[in-house]
């Protein structure tokens, strides 16, 4: 269970914080380290260059940290960090359990630690999302794609694409079917047991359903990188983009292209990756104002919306 000290008056030392790098001219940048999940995927690569991009504005320079999908390489990336005495460490993990020894060794070093995403015990603060609604908004198009495009439901046959073994992202998936349960409770599950996180992964598992299903025209992905990859995978079998409906999360470019041509990726979430970007410079500032041995009293929650057909055009001209 997480337990955080309570200190209050956070925007307070955002404002302290930033008064103490004003003038990034005048003072030496703090040294950050992001150790990322993967970043072939956009969402990642989309909050990093939010990042990089105000940095400067906020006196901090930033290290990246590609974990690969491997804990093995982002506990090492963590522990680097430590040895080249950063500032602040921002861990987004695969398994944060895993990471709760190295949180703690980079505390005892006096360097303070946000989680990012999923909670690892230890950290000073955390920036995350609330991952079932988030999935539950992304299921939610779908169901209502089936609702207006199927006089039976059960005509419609869907599959699930989430990450397995990962708890927030477990929620995110629980959210995507507890939508089509909610709102379609009679359409057709063909399969519920895919896992991945990639473009690659997505059609890979499209595939592999598609043998055993070849009626499937609704899948529901976790990330837009998936989404992609489960497009792919519904071209290549032949499937119109009028009688698929394909949706993700992120709001990643090509995603939202694909929504304004029409095609059968029909919907994604909005989470604001790149503006992720200042959010995290200001969660930063804060945390090393707190300094290693305090926590902040709160998560700080990231904002989304859905992105359909209806409201595309604020996104794509």
């Amino acid at each position: 269970m997480r337990k955080l000290n309570v200190l209050g008056g956070m925007m307070l030392l955002s404002i302290t914080a930033l008064a103490t790098v004003a003038n990034a001219e005048d003072v030496n940048k703090y040294k950050v380290g992001f150790v990322v999940q993967n970043q072939t995927i956009n969402y990642f690569l989309n909050v990093i260059k939010g990042i990089e991009d105000h940095q400067d504005d906020y006196g901090i320079e930033v290290q990246v940290i590609d974990g690969q999908s491997d804990i093995e390489k982002q506990i090492t990336g963590v522990e680097n960090l430590i040895t080249s005495n950063v500032d602040c460490i921002v861990i987004c993990p695969d398994s944060p359990e895993a990471m709760v020894d190295v949180v703690k060794e980079s505390r005892e070093a006096g360097i303070p630690v946000v989680s990012w995403s999923e909670w690892i015990d230890g950290s000073n603060s955390w920036l995350t999302l609330d991952n079932y609604e988030y999935g539950y908004v992304n299921g939610q198009i779908s169901a209502n794609w089936i609702k207006e495009n199927f006089e039976d439901p059960a005509d419609a046959h869907v599959m699930f694409i989430y990450v397995h073994g990962n708890e927030q992202l477990e929620q995110r998936g629980q959210g995507m079917m507890d939508a089509i349960n909610d709102i379609v409770p009679d359409a057709t599950i063909s399969d519920a047991a895919q896992s991945g996180n990639t473009t690659e992964a997505g059609q890979t598992a499209v595939e592999k359903v598609i043998q055993k299903d070849p009626d499937l025209n609704v899948v529901v992905c976790a990330n837009d990188s998936v989404a992609l990859g489960a497009y792919e995978a519904m071209k290549a079998a032949g499937k119109n983009d009028d009688d698929c409906c394909i949706t993700g999360c992120d709001a990643d470019d090509e995603n939202l292209k694909k929504i304004a041509a029409n095609t059968m990726i029909k919907g994604t979430a909005d989470i604001g990756a790149y503006n992720q970007g200042e959010k995290f410079c200001k969660i930063v500032l804060d945390t090393i104002a707190i300094g290693a041995d305090k926590e902040l009293e709160d998560p700080v929650y990231v904002d989304f919306i859905p992105v359909t057909s209806e409201n595309i055009s604020d996104y794509v001209k």
